[in-house]
């Protein structure tokens, strides 16, 4: 296990899902459950896409739009993680927002190099993640100026980063490593590969219990988490225990025949369960915060059609009462499961264990179902304000909305 984690992926230039995919990807660093976020933002992303200073974005739509838009040319958009565990992290200085930005400014270059990206070609956005175990950065990079679409990147390009990273971050340690075993002084002007992966062995063997977490931890961050949003490592940091007596409470008052769905429940158990939402969105910043962008993203959708600010505020309202409705059938979901299982098996005993699982479910698929549904909002409204922005007659345009009412995409 080394001492510094680097994967990369990129996904197929050619697909016809790779743009929308690229796109809601830098949605998934930016805002995801475990994102640190700028200071007075909703997201983390930052990043160069001109010469100067690293930028906090004002919106992560901002540089997501602009990755799309090169996808369609054929751009690689390269996906990188770097993770270190937190013991590591806090002996390098890695506390805060601002010193992982510092950190990824340094390095980015070696990323670049070796994928054959000239610095003045180079374009990348960047989200830190703060979880537990495993502190780390998500980057996307790519070359604003590619020519030639790259399919496939040999395995031997990442492995080669993470040496050279190693190289760069750990020089000093690695010098004092050499000179404990005595190696000549003329052998420490070049730092080598053969001395990367023994001062690897020798830490992990300093550190066995700091290198055992983080092999586990990171190995949660799968080959798949460069395009999906897995949440069981933020699930786990979470205080659960307040929602499974309450989950559990709720399952016992649901009926025990009929179709289980919300609106054919009765008014009594329909007010539970609306309660019950509320106390998730009140005692769940991540659950309240996915919510709030789901409503901010129906607005902005709605908005392209009535401009008439005082209907802002009621198409809020609207909104968060559809995200209501829709954490109302993820808890429903789990309950009809429960339900399933004590029929199939007369008195099912629900351990603690068992318990805290149905729980950690049932959040995982809100928080999941939340964040899908806002990023597919998103680039809804993108596509609909991309297509109102032409010089279409107020006739073209209504066809146009009325077009794809039918289709059941009305705001």
């Amino acid at each position: 296990m080394s001492i510094l984690i680097y994967k990369q992926r990129h996904r197929h230039p050619n697909y016809k899902k790779t743009p929308k995919g690229n796109y809601a990807h830098i949605g998934y660093i930016a805002t995801r459950p475990g994102a640190v976020k700028n200071e007075g933002m909703r997201h983390g992303l930052f990043g160069k896409l001109e010469p100067g200073a690293v930028k906090e974005f004002d919106t992560w739509q901002e540089a997501a739009r602009l990755v799309r838009e090169l996808s369609y040319r054929r751009v690689n958009m390269y996906r990188g993680i770097i993770s270190f565990s937190p013991e590591t992290a806090a002996e390098l200085g890695l506390s805060d927002h601002k010193a992982w930005e510092d950190y990824i400014d340094r390095h980015i270059l070696t990323l670049a190099k070796f994928n054959g990206i000239r610095v003045q070609d180079l374009q990348w956005v960047a989200a830190h993640h703060n979880e537990k175990g495993h502190p780390h950065i998500h980057v996307v990079f790519w070359n604003k100026n590619q020519r030639t679409m790259v399919p496939f990147v040999h395995p031997s390009i990442p492995d080669k980063i993470r040496k050279q990273l190693i190289r760069d971050t750990f020089a000093e340690r690695i010098k004092e490593y050499c000179e404990a075993k005595q190696r000549a002084k003329e052998h420490l002007s070049a730092i080598t590969d053969e001395m990367i992966d023994e001062f690897e062995k020798y830490m992990e063997h300093l550190h066995p219990q700091e290198y055992r977490r983080l092999r586990e931890a990171f190995g949660r961050i799968t080959d798949d988490e460069l395009g999906t949003s897995p949440l069981d490592s933020v699930v786990g940091a979470m205080k659960i225990a307040p929602f499974i007596s309450r989950l559990f409470a709720l399952k016992e008052k649901m009926p025990k025949k009929g179709r289980l769905y919300y609106k054919l429940l009765p008014e009594d158990v329909k007010a539970e369960l609306d309660a019950f939402v509320a106390f998730l969105k009140e005692n769940n910043e991540y659950i309240r915060n996915l919510v709030q962008d789901y409503a901010e993203s129906k607005t902005h959708l709605a908005m392209l059609y009535d401009t008439d600010p005082a209907h802002i505020k009621e198409q809020q309202e609207k909104a968060v009462a559809e995200a209501d409705k829709l954490i109302a059938n993820k808890i429903l979901d789990v309950i009809r499961t429960m339900l399933c299982k004590d029929r199939e098996v007369q008195s099912f005993e629900y351990t603690e264990a068992r318990k805290a699982y149905f729980t950690e479910q049932m959040i995982c698929e809100i928080l999941i179902a939340l964040e899908q549904t806002a990023m597919s909002l998103d680039m809804e409204y993108d596509d609909r304000q991309k297509a109102m922005s032409t010089d279409l007659s107020k006739a073209a345009r209504k066809e146009w909305y009325l077009r794809h009412k039918d289709k059941g995409m009305e705001p």
